[in-house]
């Protein structure tokens, strides 16, 4: 089969992206690319089925090539957007949605409006801290998150990605006592729980002997103890990667553990990758999503999905409501509709015109109520 493929640049402003989207006839499989300066920053991959023909190919093909297009060139309007009404957690969200497709850059102008406007927003802080951490600034993000706990002391993130940043400069006592500081604010953490179970271990492949950390046969048990709650709260953490780690502490491999909960992590992430719970409220804000059933319908049912997976993680409860919430909002409109077209009908229809006048009226709070709760 000949070479099928599309290539396209998306100009923005002073940068400009490139998109190439290819099939893999040995993989059946497409993959589409997105390039900034050479470097691929965001990659999407969709198996072909068996059997498909040159014509059926090529027309997804193009499917994909003009949605990822398309969804780049949303992002950046309602970045636009988002920047024009200053809303801080439109900001962060919208931000979170850059990083997580490698616009570290444009992330970071994001999170410094979020914070300007709202000094005392300590996730934009943290992720903020991330970016930094990102792009190995280990001063810099050190800086942002000690600024952004004294804003928000109660922020378990800002106390364990502060441990992220120890954990890189070696600093196993104090990875240990801030990413302790995380877990008393939540328990039920699951990346807090992986990463005091890796400085841990961490500790005890560079056979540090601080006096500030447990012996450490003690280290040891609680490496365990750390890893074996991480994959309690979150269930695909438990694969055979993680098993084969467990096996290499065993034989006091710690090294070797190391790098195998790694693979496992990174694997894992796949798995917790929530960046759609950001797109979702960005194009229901912004990008006219906001009476679109099948794209709300698709939201609740992926989280859903992440719900079976993470069980014990809170935001996903909560967003569901406000899904829910949002699901009744719409029906709640479509409801005032056919009152309407009841009296287009029949304009004599009394009962109709109660129901109307009713709903208007004491819909007005719960419209009110969801305004604040997206606010």
């Amino acid at each position: 089969m000949q070479n099928l493929g599309l290539n396209s640049d998306i100009n923005l402003g002073n940068q400009r992206l490139h998109v190439q989207t290819n099939y893999s006839e040995s993989g059946a499989t497409i993959t589409a690319n997105v390039f900034d300066s050479g470097r691929v920053v965001e990659s999407h991959e969709a198996k072909v089925a068996a059997g498909a023909d040159a014509t059926t190919i090529e027309a997804t093909i193009k499917k994909i090539h003009q949605q990822v297009v398309a969804d780049i060139e949303l992002l950046f309007y309602i970045g636009e957007k988002v920047q024009q009404v200053k809303h801080p957690v439109s900001c962060n969200k919208i931000g979170q949605v850059l990083l997580q497709k490698g616009f570290v850059e444009h992330a970071i102008k994001y999170f410094e409006l979020a914070t300007a406007v709202d000094p005392k927003f300590g996730e934009a802080y943290n992720n903020l801290g991330l970016c930094y951490l990102d792009l190995s600034d280990l001063r810099r993000a050190e800086e942002i998150l000690r600024h952004g706990l004294e804003m928000a002391p109660g922020f378990a993130d800002l106390h364990l990605n502060l441990g992220r940043v120890h954990l890189e400069k070696k600093a196993w006592p104090d990875a240990v006592r801030t990413i302790d500081a995380a877990l008393n604010l939540n328990e039920s953490y699951f990346e807090a729980n992986y990463y005091m179970g890796l400085a841990l271990l961490n500790s005890l492949a560079a056979k540090s002997d601080s006096t500030q950390l447990p012996p450490a046969s003690i280290r040891m048990k609680r490496v365990f103890e750390y890893m074996s709650k991480a994959a309690d709260i979150f269930k695909p953490f438990a694969n055979e990667k993680y098993q084969t780690a467990l096996s290499f502490i065993e034989k006091e491999k710690f090294e070797e553990a190391v790098a195998a909960f790694n693979d496992c992590f990174i694997e894992t992430n796949k798995r917790m990758d929530l960046s759609f719970e950001n797109e979702f409220f960005l194009k229901f804000m912004y990008g006219g999503k906001g009476k679109d059933n099948q794209f709300i319908g698709g939201y609740v049912e992926r989280l859903k999905s992440s719900i079976d997976d993470y069980p014990k993680y809170a935001d996903l409860h909560n967003s569901l409501g406000i899904a829910y919430l949002i699901m009744c909002r719409n029906l709640f409109l479509k409801a005032l509709d056919e009152f309407r077209k009841a009296l287009v009908i029949n304009p004599r229809f009394k009962r109709a015109e109660k129901n109307l006048k009713l709903a208007e009226n004491d819909g007005k709070g719960f419209l009110i109520l969801l305004r604040a709760i997206l606010k």
